[in-house]
């Protein structure tokens, strides 16, 4: 590409987008599920425009829900570059490069156990019931961002509930956020027209690159990642991994001075996980 503005990175899932309620509207098969993916790209598009808006000259989307293949390629806006499928390196944040000058998190959800949040959890809604880095509670957003900074890549917008969006503010100094909905317990939300919240996203795209952007967020080493399972079985598989300790009954621990390392660790953990309770990615 050629020009003077900015690379954008955007990472989308699909909880934390406009007018999206329940497990049904995210689980594929599900009646919902279609009105999920039309609600995940009509959120998608209103970044990617709103990054041209400001000058971009390159923005890659990754479809970043369940199997990652939630996006109708047709129906992306025809400037941005997608990234679509389950076996991708950077997972969450394929897409996400040294040569990136900018990530956005859009249609993203809380942390496992977040009371006032729409469907919260951490990549796996019942097996993983709690997740820390360096002992501080971690999410999808926090392990997602930290990866991004571990290339120097800052994250300067974050969409999806209003509960997510004081996690970002609290976590990301200087990141500009939309709240699409309001959550009224983990099934439900109160939520701002599709239209309205994708407005509203087009101009934070647009403004989150109009101004300076944030500092990467970086996690200093030795990074400790603390995973808290539902199951005893899960943790007995973890324990497996070379490297990882044993630190309670459901607890594992890796430590790693290569946070990229730590992230990889986590997947194979999803991965184990999934294995063990013979239970796909699932959000309900």
């Amino acid at each position: 590409m050629s020009g003077t503005g900015p690379r954008v990175a955007i990472s989308v899932d699909m909880e934390g987008a406009s007018g999206v309620a329940d497990a049904p509207d995210v689980e594929p098969g599900a009646p919902g599920y279609p009105l999920g993916c039309e609600l995940m790209l009509g959120d998608a598009n209103a970044a990617v425009a709103g990054a041209f808006d400001a000058g971009a000259v390159e923005v890659v989307v990754n479809d970043a829900h369940d199997g990652m293949r939630n996006l109708d390629p047709r129906l992306l806006d025809t400037r941005a570059l997608l990234v679509r499928g389950g076996t991708k390196r950077g997972w969450m944040v394929e897409g996400v490069a040294a040569t990136t000058d900018v990530a956005f998190f859009v249609g993203y959800h809380a942390r496992a156990g977040t009371p006032g949040a729409v469907l919260d959890h951490t990549m796996l809604s019942r097996e993983l019931q709690g997740l820390f880095l360096n002992g501080d509670p971690a999410g999808e957003l926090r392990l997602n961002a930290a990866l991004a900074g571990s290339l120097g890549v800052p994250v300067a917008l974050v969409t999806g509930d209003a509960t997510l969006c004081r996690e970002a503010e609290a976590l990301l100094p200087g990141v500009t956020t939309v709240a699409v909905k309001e959550a009224l317990g983990r099934y439900g939300a109160r939520s701002l027209h599709p239209q309205v919240a994708q407005e509203r996203i087009r101009a934070a795209a647009t403004a989150a690159l109009s101004r300076a952007l944030p500092d990467p967020y970086v996690i200093r080493p030795p990074v400790v990642l603390e995973a808290d399972w539902q199951s005893v079985a899960i943790a007995d598989a973890c324990e497996n991994v070379p490297g990882v300790q044993r630190v309670g009954a459901r607890r594992v621990s890796f430590t790693s001075e290569d946070y990229g390392e730590v992230f990889r660790l986590f997947r194979v953990f999803v991965t184990l996980a999934a294995a063990v309770s013979g239970r796909p990615y699932t959000y309900d």
